[in-house]
């Protein structure tokens, strides 16, 4: 089976209250492809089938890559991946029942399994059960300690119940863990800024805006500007962080 790479699939900016938007959970990601694959092409191996679904979903394909994750369901049962990945889509297609209901599934074959239960976490997190997703976010680190997504994803669920240092906490130690995750000092500047962190925020919003702009995510560098020029206009304002 090829690496698990845990990253998001969908490029994530900084949202924030400062432009009245909500945060972006990172859910992390896919298992990439590595063999060829065509979306006409017959296919048999739960492997390649699994491979084209994530390439569908890549591309934005969500019903397709849906029915590519069935067909590796049907194929191999006890497939985790294909479990966590449908569920990703659903969620992203608004289908949170059913996606919990694969998420359950994946934690029913692997009950240690940090990816569904960081991909779970986000789940609740998008619907406002902050609580619960920081029980699975913690389940998430306790099976692999090194996750930094499920961190990041635990930062935004603590701001969401006002618990601004232990959002800190969790950005700090993504950053330490994956020190190009831009959202992670977006995210941790807004915290900062509305503790009257100034100096701080600005300082996360200039090295968000300046790896965005290197790993070439054009929207998001610019809204980490308009955020950064909003701090450094408003000095003496506090927005609230809202996930």
């Amino acid at each position: 089976m090829n690496n698990i790479i845990h990253r998001a699939i969908a490029i994530l900016g900084i949202a924030t209250a400062l432009g009245g938007l909500t945060p972006a959970v990172r859910a992390a990601s896919t298992v990439k492809p590595s063999l060829p694959s065509s979306s006409s092409a017959p296919v048999t191996n739960f492997q390649e089938l699994f491979n084209r679904g994530v390439e569908k979903t890549e591309r934005g394909d969500f019903q397709g890559a849906i029915e590519d994750f069935d067909g590796v369901v049907r194929l191999n049962p006890s497939f985790i991946e294909a479990y966590c990945n449908r569920g990703f889509v659903r969620a992203e297609l608004g289908n949170y029942k059913a996606a919990m209901a694969d998420f359950n599934s994946a934690l029913r074959i692997n009950p240690h399994h940090a990816d569904a239960y960081n991909k779970r976490g986000t789940v609740l997190a998008q619907r406002g059960n902050f609580s619960e997703a920081i029980t699975d976010f913690n389940a998430a680190l306790r099976y692999d300690v090194n996750f930094a997504d499920a961190y990041y994803n635990r930062g935004l669920a603590h701001s969401g119940i006002g618990n601004a240092q232990a959002a800190i906490a969790d950005y700090d130690r993504a950053i330490r863990l994956q020190p190009d995750m831009a959202e992670a000092y977006g995210n941790r500047g807004t915290v900062r800024y509305h503790l009257g962190d100034r100096s701080g925020a600005i300082a996360d919003l200039q090295q968000a805006a300046q790896i965005f702009s290197a790993q070439g995510n054009e929207p998001a560098h610019q809204q980490a500007l308009t955020f950064l020029q909003t701090m450094q206009q408003s000095p003496t304002a506090k927005p609230t962080v809202q996930p």
